[in-house]
């Protein structure tokens, strides 16, 4: 491990490919660090003796020491000889980004061969090729090659992600970004010729920054490490949340094109992998949705449902939701329901789903959602705001709502079916409150339910240890 733990604090960092031009691959990962990274970059490219006002070097074997990483930026058939000559140097941890290897077929497969032959001539461990780069917003380590104005960057958190495909961990740190949810660790390890995805998640279990592991696989070599190393985060308290590409006879074969990956029969997958403990989800939003609802309030500690609602239609459909997914409606104490008959509207109902009526002001909801949230028989909470309603205050439903968050530790999820003006003020919530935000009751249920199943498996496995 100790060239993983290279590869996210290094103190220096070689950029083999560096360049002047814009629109090109070189200049965009030395912009990256450039703006971030706090420790010693060194450009390599024959072609000057200055890139963006840093000393660059004609050659690798012109360095003045060796980088604890280096970042290959050049054609394919060029690569296995830097490597080599990193390899002489000292270095011995680096990142592969050009394409050209596997993905493109047997001339290019042999290509990798020679490439990991090289890097393993030394004992260096290689990130790629075919990948988009490193990001550790934790201490500004940025090797992504796509450019600052283009591509979001998600603040320091507790989720990782690890993603074969390099496009789409692109678009998903700019959804990371504009959820809110913070990032320890990005990695795209592309064909994985060399450092495979189960060291990584096995590397991340035992990262104190770590809390979350989320990952988008197309395929893995070796089954049966992938799925202990989901075993050990699990162990350890870790959620592992996994999206699965290559799910049908076309995604297989897109795969095997895309990063040269073997899918294998995708049911047979995902039955070990959630046998194993992780959270499969069957798609982005899915994937996104229950990083909200784990990164923010944590995983229910059982299946009971409280909802609190302004709209009886809204509820209904909630409470059906709650039903078909496999969890339960929370029975709520006679302590509980007699509370809610002395405080709210007699026509209100106060059994779960609790319907507040449509001319709910903020301080309505602040009573029934912190009596429900304190039940003992309730372990999360869905708050269902109509806010179309004239009663409706979204500030003042902010400053009411973030004395409770505060006081209870459940989680809770806000559901707002609307259009403009409810997706608008509903981030707000989100953002200020990190209270989760879904437009149906389908969506939040189901994200609460994944999580809830993580923590039972959790659990299980903490029993099974004692």
């Amino acid at each position: 491990m100790e060239a993983l733990h290279k590869l996210f604090n290094p103190e220096s960092v070689a950029v083999i490919g560096a360049s002047e031009k814009e629109g090109t691959v070189g200049r965009a990962i030395l912009e990256n660090l450039l703006a971030t990274f706090k420790g010693e970059i060194l450009p390599v490219n024959y072609k000057y003796d200055y890139v963006l006002g840093l000393k660059c070097y004609r050659r690798v074997a012109d360095l003045p020491r060796a980088p604890d990483l280096a970042v290959v930026a050049v054609p394919a058939t060029s690569t296995p000889g830097v490597i080599r000559d990193l390899c002489n140097l000292g270095t011995r941890v680096s990142i592969v980004i050009s394409a050209g290897f596997r993905e493109v077929g047997p001339e290019g497969a042999k290509l990798e061969v020679e490439l990991v032959k090289a890097a393993r001539s030394c004992g260096m461990r290689v990130v790629g090729p075919n990948c988009l780069g490193v990001y550790d917003p934790w201490n500004g380590l940025d090797t992504i090659f796509n450019p600052n104005d283009r591509q979001s960057k998600p603040r320091a958190g507790g989720v990782a992600f690890l993603s074969q495909s390099g496009a789409l961990g692109a678009a998903i740190l700019d959804w990371l970004a504009e959820a809110g949810i913070g990032l320890s660790k990005f990695v795209s390890y592309g064909n994985a010729a060399d450092v495979k995805e189960w060291e990584l998640v096995e590397y991340l279990a035992n990262d104190s920054r770590t809390a979350v592991i989320a990952l988008y696989v197309e395929g893995v070599e070796d089954g049966r490490r992938f799925m202990a190393s989901i075993r050990k985060a699990v162990a350890m308290g870790k959620p592992v949340v996994l999206l699965k590409g290559g799910r049908t006879e076309a995604g297989s074969s897109a795969a095997s094109s895309h990063t040269g990956s073997l899918a294998g029969r995708a049911e047979i997958f995902i039955s070990a992998a959630r046998q194993a403990g992780a959270i499969v989800v069957d798609n982005l939003g899915e994937l996104i949705n229950v990083l909200k609802v784990l990164t923010w309030g944590g995983p229910p500690k059982g299946r009971r449902v409280g909802i609190v609602t302004n709209g009886g239609g809204a509820g209904v459909l909630a409470a059906d939701s709650v039903e078909l997914a496999g969890l339960s409606l929370a029975p709520l104490t006679e302590g509980t329901l007699e509370y809610l008959r002395g405080a709210l509207p007699p026509a209100s109902s106060i059994k779960n789903p609790v319907d507040i009526l449509g001319d709910a002001p903020p301080e309505r909801y602040a009573v029934a959602v912190e009596a429900v949230a304190e039940d003992p028989n309730v372990d999360s909470v869905v708050i269902i705001t109509l806010m179309q309603s004239p009663a409706f205050d979204p500030r003042r439903f902010i400053e009411l709502m973030r004395g409770i968050k505060e006081k209870v530790r459940k989680p809770m999820v806000l559901v707002a079916p609307g259009g403009g003006y409810t997706v608008k003020h509903s981030r707000e919530v989100e953002r200020e409150l990190a209270i989760p935000y879904f437009r149906t009751s389908e969506e939040a249920v189901k994200a609460l339910k994944l999580a809830t199943e993580w923590y039972e498996r959790y659990k299980s496995v903490e029993g099974e240890r004692k």
